[in-house]
């Protein structure tokens, strides 16, 4: 805003306006030129501010103007009596603007009302003060041994003013007509009142406090009741803040300066009036500055409110947006994997079929597209737990030995296809039992290690196990290959999320992105660090750094269990399975899988028939999909629980089945009552272990459940 967009009008109110308070302050004489209170100069300042430098004009006139009414002598000298009074507001206005030209709106703070008091108030009434009395002295209408004393007290008058004028009307109007575009200077208002909280009680308190002072005022004079004074204003702006201090403020100024002269009080011309505005002065700067802290301060804490309140709901959508992404993908996890189970495993049993070698080429291609859908199922139920700071690992005494040389043994067959030198070092300083999670370690060699045999066309891919020779020892774990290598202006991107060395990679080579930026989080997770050196056209080299936890504990391996050879059981042993699943391909694939085996299977199309057919006849072992119609797996499991323990009957072991793969469900089907579970798609190996398993051991892996079901299915 410009002072062209002013409306006329703002030309002549000033005047105006600091005419009327010449009149006022002709009441407040103590000597010929020295005036308690002067008003025009405390008006004079605040309009500048708001109306900019066509207000110097009025100034200067309404000085003229008031010289004459103080009856000065010399008229001739009238202009240079003036001048002090224009320049004081010119120093003000000028001082003002440029300490804050910074700030986009000024801010009624204990800072920026202690700065804009010495800025636009102290210095210029200071320096005007030494030049209007210098001149009396000079023209002989002061004496020259009062120079000091009416310096001080003129001094003094202004900022007295300035507490009762200049300051309320920079807080209270200047934002108002800001708003109406009606100032220059911005002043950001102060928060609502809130005068709806405060209680009728609190209301009367306030009510008596200024009738008191009203009382006191009448009664004594200052020097002898300032404390008084002192303790109300104090209390009053701690506890209701800027308001109640400037109301106060102007309220006790008024009662001590104004209503002697009005009531004609006996004080009222006492010499030592010069200590009621140096008194007043001080108590009311303290309340000001106490008011303006106690309101910053409680706007701070309402702002602090409504940010936790936002942050809060933005956490709640968040964590709802969350939620409603993990139950998609275990959704889309589920209709993925079921019909991916059937598909994997007739593949499989085709495979045991007599095949010519086109059919058989045909059929391994048609394995490994299944199987790239399960591992991309996988990554993303994987990437979006780490993304949800949802996925855990687990700490256990394994094999670090055998768990490296399972998957090196897995993916050797792909080395020997493509003709790379592959090789395995496992250090023997690396003791071969270890705590921490081996499946997720053994998904983070598959990851690195079959991307170092998909990139590399020729060479060598090596893989070492070994102790750091640092202290403390870590676990060092390396895949270093001879392929493509990445370039170096990609390589800091390459752990984001479905980001790849390359452009062209993802249309040669396949694959999603989300492999190493899952590897890497694992590593982490596990409490490890995962380094990565690469050269475009040489190869790359992962190192891993694991934490080196060894279990010395017992230095016995257990060795596996041999598996069950089925063929081996007596001709009449034969086994009763209950397969429930809502799907019959599902059902007709688990059959087959047992087709000659020593089982005999009943089926069930959802949980209420899993019940009953449970309570018809014993079954040696139950298979149960978990997500069915008419009555769910986790409801059936309860029920058959229940029946057992009302009957006293022997615990008969439930293999969940299930195509969701988020932990939490895979929880909820063990807390049912169910033994164990696998997760769809299963292959014929795998149910063949969790039946010999479950049918070898004389006694339940896991206690019965104990709670009655509830109500709900």
């Amino acid at each position: 805003m410009n002072q062209k967009q002013l409306p006329w009008w703002t030309w002549v109110l000033p005047f105006i306006i600091l005419l009327g308070g010449t009149f006022v302050s002709l009441t407040f004489k103590v000597s010929q030129g020295i005036y308690w209170i002067y008003f025009p100069i405390n008006l004079g300042v605040i309009m500048a501010l708001w109306w900019g430098p066509r207000v110097f004009a009025a100034v200067f006139l309404n000085a003229l103007v008031a010289i004459s009414l103080f009856e000065l002598p010399r008229p001739m000298l009238y202009p240079l009596y003036a001048l002090p009074e224009t320049l004081e507001v010119i120093f003000s206005w000028v001082l003002v603007r440029e300490r804050f030209k910074d700030v986009s709106a000024w801010k009624p703070s204990p800072k920026n009302i202690s700065l804009y008091f010495v800025y636009g108030l102290l210095i210029p009434s200071l320096i005007c003060s030494v030049a209007i009395q210098g001149l009396f002295v000079l023209t002989g209408i002061q004496d020259k041994s009062l120079f000091g004393w009416s310096t001080l007290i003129t001094t003094v008058g202004d900022l007295t003013g300035a507490i009762f004028l200049t300051i309320p009307a920079l807080i209270l109007i200047s934002p108002w007509l800001r708003k109406r575009n009606l100032s220059l200077f911005a002043v950001k208002p102060l928060p609502p009142t809130h005068w709806e909280v405060v209680t009728r009680k609190e209301k009367a308190l306030f009510a008596v406090v200024l009738g008191g002072m009203l009382v006191l005022a009448l009664s004594f004079h200052i020097p002898q009741t300032w404390y008084v004074y002192g303790i109300l204003m104090l209390l009053s702006a701690a506890w209701y803040g800027m308001y109640a201090a400037l109301v106060v403020n102007t309220w006790v100024v008024f009662l001590n300066i104004i209503l002697p002269k009005i009531a004609n009080l006996p004080w009222s011309n006492s010499f030592l009036e010069v200590q009621t505005p140096a008194t007043l002065l001080t108590l009311c700067f303290c309340s000001l500055i106490t008011g303006s802290a106690v309101t910053s301060l409680t706007g701070k804490i309402r702002e602090l409110n409504e940010t936790q309140g936002q942050l809060k709901s933005a956490k709640d959508q968040a964590e709802e947006a969350s939620r409603a992404k993990s139950e998609f993908l275990a959704r889309m996890s589920h209709e993925i994997r079921t019909p991916l189970n059937s598909v994997l495993g007739m593949l499989e049993l085709l495979r045991e079929t007599q095949l010519s070698k086109d059919q058989e080429r045909y059929l391994t291609l048609f394995s490994h597209a299944g199987e790239n859908l399960k591992a991309l199922i996988n990554d993303l139920l994987d990437f979006s737990k780490i993304e949800a700071k949802a996925l855990t690992v687990e700490n256990v005494s394994y094999n670090i030995h055998s768990t490296v040389r399972s998957v090196f043994d897995i993916l050797q067959i792909k080395a020997e296809e493509q003709g790379l030198h592959f090789e395995l070092h496992i250090s023997k300083d690396v003791p071969p039992l270890q705590w921490g999670d081996p499946t997720r370690l053994r998904q983070v060699l598959f990851n690195l290690i079959g991307n170092a045999l998909k990139f590399t066309n020729e060479g060598s891919v090596k893989v070492k196990l070994e102790l750091t020779k640092d202290a403390p020892e870590q676990l060092l774990i390396e895949v270093q290959d001879t392929g493509i290598g990445i370039p170096r202006e990609r390589q800091s991107k390459l752990f984001s999320s479905f980001a790849q060395g390359d452009p062209t990679i993802a249309r040669k080579y396949g694959g999603t992105g989300l492999g190493l930026v899952i590897s890497k989080n694992l590593v982490e997770i596990m409490g490890g660090t995962m380094e990565m050196k690469s050269l475009a056209g040489r190869g790359t080299t992962f190192k891993i750094l694991l934490p080196h936890q060894p279990d010395f504990s017992s230095n016995i391996e257990k060795k596996a269990k041999p598996a069950m050879v089925w063929s081996q059981l007596p001709a009449d042993k034969r086994f009763r399975l209950l397969l429930v699943d809502d799907s019959e391909d599902n059902r007709v694939l688990m059959i087959h899988y047992l087709k000659s085996l020593p089982f005999d299977c009943d089926e069930a199309v959802n949980g209420q028939e899993a019940f009953e057919k449970f309570k018809e006849r014993k079954y040696d072992l139950v298979f149960m999909d978990m997500q069915m119609p008419i009555m769910t797996g986790y409801k059936s499991t309860e029920l058959i629980r229940y029946y057992e323990k009302m009957n006293k009957l022997p615990h008969t072991p439930i293999i969940a089945l299930t195509a969701t793969a988020v932990v939490e469900d895979l929880q909820r089907a063990v807390s049912s009552g169910c033994d164990s579970y696998a997760v769809k798609p299963v292959k014929k190996a795998e149910i063949l272990e969790i039946l010999a398993q479950n049918l070898t051991t004389k006694s339940p892996t896991k206690e019965a459940f104990k709670e009655p079901p509830s109500p709900s299915i």
